[in-house]
């Protein structure tokens, strides 16, 4: 029998229909195969930056201090480092540019200065992880009265600590009033780096500013009488830093260093720059001094006076080098000293065509005349000869200790 069109309809109706399949379940096989492709692809692409991740991650565990870069060296020889212009000195590492200065003397004959470097930047890892372990004592109640709550001076204090007690720099006790210049271990840094020779003043504050400007630190060579310390200054926070106190650290102000280790008057300050922190010339300056110093004391006085000259080109606003060279060139030429004004028929602390340096030259040959035929002024430093800084060394000819010149 035929049904109508309705009531076919109706029938139809009461079948229970087939339920309709979603969208993504109508497409799952190539939605998987999709996000197969994009998983591959971004597992290629990211995967390997990711375990390097993780293996550079391993250093925030405790006892694996991540590592610094590594210092490079831009000179390898003196002779580059003399020719540098202020701005090329002031890029070069000041442990290089003090280790060059060594080259060459008695107890550098075995001086490796990239293994020096590489140490002071082992170092530098040593003391940039104990110093982060215990930044928080610079904020925390306990702690942060001795470190005046300041993270500066925390870091100051662990750098020189760490220093001490892990890498074993200390100060040579033996040298304390007796400075040998005829050792150069005393004098440079190389006497403290892998050695048990230790240091002195001359030679401390320089490997404490090499190691802390590795990890950042604004520090500055400063010269007193007789000595010579560290400066933080970064421009909002200042202090000293006395870096030959064994044991730990201590920072005096500079109104201390006006009476230790040695008295100076306001007039010495301003002629020798007395509590100035060096630029990058000057610390080169003061490096040659020790090495002019050295050879002088080896019996190498030509050797020295070119020294003495070249610190002076460096430093022509501080009459100490100018002195030890005319102090050397009356050893070399003893029938001159204290006899005849200095200049004349002597030889030449310059040897350059330049118009500016002969004029110089000349300047300083008329400023000594002048001081040899006036008297002295009370307390006013004679830059001629000028009692030495460095305390205890052997005097020269024509140079008598606690005598006015």
């Amino acid at each position: 029998m035929k049904l109508s069109r309705k009531k076919r309809k109706r029938s139809l109706s009461s079948v229970p229909k087939e339920p309709r399949r979603s969208w993504a379940r109508r497409h799952a096989f190539w939605l998987g195969l999709g996000l197969l492709a994009v998983t591959t692809i971004a597992a290629a692409n990211y995967l390997p930056a990711f375990i390097s991740n993780q293996r550079s991650s391993t250093a925030a565990v405790p006892g694996t201090p991540k590592p610094i870069a590594a210092t490079v060296q831009k000179t390898f020889t003196l002779d580059n480092l003399l020719a540098m212009t202020p701005e090329q000195l002031a890029e070069v590492d000041i442990a290089e540019m003090n280790l060059l200065c060594a080259t060459g003397l008695p107890g550098a004959e075995n001086l490796d200065i990239a293994k020096c470097m590489a140490r002071l930047d082992q170092w530098a890892v040593k003391v940039r992880y104990e110093t982060e372990r215990h930044l928080y004592r610079a904020h925390d109640p306990k702690w942060a009265d001795h470190y005046k709550h300041s993270e500066n001076w925390l870091r100051a204090e662990f750098l020189a600590q760490v220093l001490q007690e892990d890498c074993g720099v200390h100060y040579n006790m033996g040298r304390v009033r007796d400075i040998d210049f005829t050792k150069s271990k005393d004098l440079f840094i190389h006497g403290m780096i892998d050695d048990g020779n230790g240091g002195t003043c001359s030679s401390m504050p320089v490997l404490y500013v090499a190691v802390g400007r590795r990890l950042g630190y604004p520090l500055k060579l400063v010269t007193t009488k007789a000595h010579i310390f560290v400066r933080w200054d970064d421009g909002k926070e200042s202090f000293n830093i006395e870096t030959t106190s064994n044991g730990g650290t201590s920072s005096y102000s500079d109104d201390y260093y006006r009476s230790w280790p040695e008295t100076w008057t306001d007039a010495e300050a301003k002629a020798n720059r007395y509590l100035v922190s060096l630029t990058p010339p000057e610390e080169l300056a003061q490096f040659l001094g020790n090495r002019g110093h050295c050879l002088l004391d080896n019996g190498r006085a030509k050797e020295a006076l070119a020294f003495y000259t070249a610190a002076h080109r460096l430093a022509p606003q501080n009459p100490v080098y100018l002195a030890w060279a005319r102090e050397t060139e009356a050893k070399l030429n003893p029938v001159m000293a204290g006899r005849r004004p200095a200049g004349i028929n002597s030889p030449m602390v310059y040897r350059n065509t330049d118009p500016i340096t002969e004029v110089e030259r000349v300047n300083a040959i008329n400023r000594s005349n002048m001081q040899r035929t006036q008297p002295p002024l009370p307390g006013v430093p004679q830059p001629l000869y000028p009692h030495n800084p460095w305390q205890h060394r052997p005097p020269m000819p024509g140079y008598q200790p606690g005598r006015q010149h």
